[in-house]
């Protein structure tokens, strides 16, 4: 939720750094490789010179790969560490990993393929589209319809966040047995008045898998493969539910957070533009290139520069048609995160400049390292994508720091089964809070008597108080906490 899972048991064996490099300056590997930067440092305390090896050890991160695109030419692509623990494969460049949800901005270029082509809408109700199958809800009207451009930018008011996967073997539902809950999530509906608000939905991505479906004839891995991926030179990416026995042969297994390999090796994921996609850094930024390459004028590419163009107009919580889009120093940047489990991932691009970093791991504990990598690549290649946020804490006397421990129930829905409560504790001076399912505390770090930053996360620790009594907080501006004792 606010704070990532944190484990203390460590990886058995060593990390090994493996071949699989593109152009690669030697600095890169002394600059990178050898001084991972924190993405959080609290100003006035030292910061250890660390390794990427050791870091991947430190968080239980079996294996990641990176990818860095400069001026348009992929200049560095390496893999380290392991693969597979039973088959001993180590990561390559070459090596496959589970998007997640990058999974959607590349599965939306399906979506407005079939746009340019004639055949989809952007604006008019998708339901006029769908056969078999019609999306419900109690805030759906005939004055207030679900339309594509709403689906791809998770303003549809549609429910069901993400999706757990299936264990590998396992017998996966169809599309529309998805869309009906008849898989192990709940019914994709209608909750918001389409429109209205921001709602992040992987049911409206499937919502979208099924109209590429049923326009286009194919399944969603038939569609992509020969109008998306192939054409970018994505040739090692597939929806394909089975992977072509030369993809497997190179896809990593999913690892826990605690660097444990799961026992299904990797899950199975039916909802492909949400969850589905197999793929490599490199592929991702030759994606990236791809659109930063129509937006400078290619006349040949896989859409028209004006969808592209509309693809990067931001919209509610600055979300382009499938991107997240942000600003960097001044210049527009697209990307997404991805997380499914056993694989953690990121990536970053500029729109009009050909920069982008892609950081793809096999763990489930690998966030707080993938930010820092992001930043480490950030200020070497001088491109502002995660820049180090540097904390300035205050000193608080025993007795104020006193005030802040006890637990707090949070107030704001996430679907968690059961109260949420988290711990906060003060040890030799420094305050720590403890979320259900932490093996570890994390640390809080004044910068006021009333706002804390956590030094894993960033986010923003607001306490509220009575008089001298602590009564709760927010963090990061959303979620509200009570405390109860």
């Amino acid at each position: 939720m606010f704070t990532r899972k944190s484990v203390s048991i460590a990886i058995a064996g060593s990390l090994v750094l493996v071949a699989g490099t593109l152009s690669q300056p030697i600095h890169a590997a002394d600059t990178i490789e050898q001084h991972i930067q924190k993405s959080i440092v609290i100003a006035g305390e030292s910061q250890p010179n660390t390794s990427l090896i050791q870091r991947m050890a430190e968080e239980n991160v079996p294996g990641l790969s990176i990818a860095v695109l400069k001026n348009g030419e992929i200049v560095w692509a390496k893999g380290f560490g392991i693969a597979n623990s039973k088959t001993k494969q180590l990561v390559s460049e070459h090596t496959l990993f589970q998007a997640g949800s990058i999974s959607k901005p590349i599965g939306a270029l399906a979506a407005l393929k079939l746009v340019e082509q004639g055949k989809l809408s952007l604006d008019e109700d998708v339901n006029k589209y769908l056969k078999g199958y019609q999306l419900t809800g109690a805030k759906l009207s005939k004055e207030t319809p679900v339309t594509l451009r709403q689906l791809l930018t998770h303003t549809a008011g549609l429910s069901v966040h993400g999706f757990p996967g299936y264990s590998t073997g396992d017998n996966v539902p169809s599309t529309i047995d998805v869309l009906d809950g008849k898989g192990n999530t709940a019914k994709v509906e209608v909750v918001l008045t389409p429109g209205s608000e921001w709602r992040y939905s992987g049911g409206g991505y499937t919502v979208m898998q099924l109209l590429v479906e049923q326009i286009s004839g194919q399944t969603f891995a038939e569609f992509t493969d020969a109008n998306i991926l192939k054409p970018m030179g994505m040739l090692n990416s597939t929806y394909a539910h089975t992977l072509p026995n030369d993809l497997k042969t190179r896809a990593s297994a999913a690892f826990d957070g605690g660097g444990n390999m799961h026992s299904a090796v990797f899950n199975d994921y039916p909802e492909k533009p949400a969850a589905g996609l197999w793929t490599t850094p490199t592929d991702i930024l030759k994606y990236a290139a791809h659109m930063q390459a129509i937006m400078n004028g290619k006349k040949d590419g896989i859409l028209q520069k004006e969808t592209v163009q509309a693809m990067f107009t931001k919209h509610k919580n600055d979300w382009g048609l499938g991107p997240a889009l942000m600003d960097v120093d001044g210049q527009l940047a697209f990307g997404h995160g991805g997380k499914n489990l056993g694989f953690t991932n990121d990536f970053k691009a500029l729109v009009n400049k050909g920069d982008a970093f892609v950081v793809m791991s096999n763990g489930d504990n690998a966030n707080t390292l993938n930010n820092e990598i992001m930043a480490t690549l950030s200020k070497h290649y001088d491109v502002a994508f995660l820049e180090q946020t540097v904390i300035q804490p205050v000193t608080l006397t025993p007795q104020q720091l006193d005030a802040y421990k006890g637990e707090y129930l949070l107030l704001t829905d996430i679907g968690y089964n059961g109260d949420f409560i988290s711990k906060i504790s003060v040890n030799e001076g420094k305050v720590a809070i403890q979320n259900p399912g932490d093996v570890m505390p994390s640390r809080l770090v004044p910068e006021n008597t009333s706002k804390f930053i956590s030094a894993v996360s960033g986010n923003e620790f607001v306490f509220k108080f009575d008089g001298k009594i602590v009564t709760g907080l927010t963090v990061a501006g959303r979620f509200e906490l009570q405390k109860i004792k």
